[in-house]
């Protein structure tokens, strides 16, 4: 999987389908190859108020090391039905009006709880590899926070981070992060500048 942060959205009014332009070229997560369209998919998106849309996402193959990966927007949360947007309106306490029953938003609450503090630490060793000097040890554990305040589409952000830099995201929920990738690359960097607060990365928090 990759996640595409710089994208354009184009809108099938005979099939009620959009499709995804990216506008930014992704590598492999796993070998940093270069990627080809192989095929692709229907994926259905609902947004926080219940509306309901559907996309043709591509799946990509790399050259390299010949592995496939779906193309994602940074819109479509992995694995999840409901937009990143949604989800982070949830996670930030703003779940007034959202389409998921309750159950479903104490089970986003609940489990992104327990993983802030492995997000916590696979951030840390992102831009350590990138090396970022803007985010110093003392901080580490408190990363996830600076970037929500940086950051106005947080989740979309650190989830592009992540699987771009080649974390493996457990198929039961999206923050659920399995084993450490065999390759840290540079493909984090490839997240869109329009998404930031501001002009800088994330800042000493310290």
């Amino acid at each position: 999987m990759v996640i595409v942060s710089l994208f354009k959205l184009n809108y099938n009014e005979l099939s009620g389908i959009f499709t995804i332009t990216a506008e930014e070229i992704v590598c492999c997560p796993l070998c940093s190859g270069e990627l080809s369209y192989r095929d692709s998919r229907l994926r259905k998106l609902i947004s926080f108020l219940g509306k309901i849309c559907r996309f043709f996402v591509r799946r990509l193959r790399c050259q390299a090391c010949e592995k496939l990966h779906t193309e994602l927007p940074s819109i479509i949360q992995p694995f999840r039905h409901y937009a990143s947007q949604a989800i982070q309106s949830v996670l930030d306490g703003n779940e007034a009006g959202c389409a998921a029953d309750n159950s479903t938003i104490r089970r986003w609450k609940t489990e992104f709880i327990h993983a802030e503090p492995d997000i916590n630490q696979r951030l840390a060793s992102i831009y350590a590899q990138m090396a970022d000097e803007s985010v110093p040890i003392e901080s580490a554990s408190e990363i996830v926070d600076v970037v929500r305040t940086k950051y106005i589409n947080w989740l979309a952000f650190v989830m592009a981070l992540l699987i771009n830099s080649g974390h493996k995201i457990c198929t039961q929920f999206a923050f659920c992060l399995s084993s450490v990738p065999d390759i840290l690359g540079s493909a984090g960097k490839n997240v869109t500048e329009g998404s930031k607060k501001d002009d800088k990365a994330i800042e000493n928090s310290s």
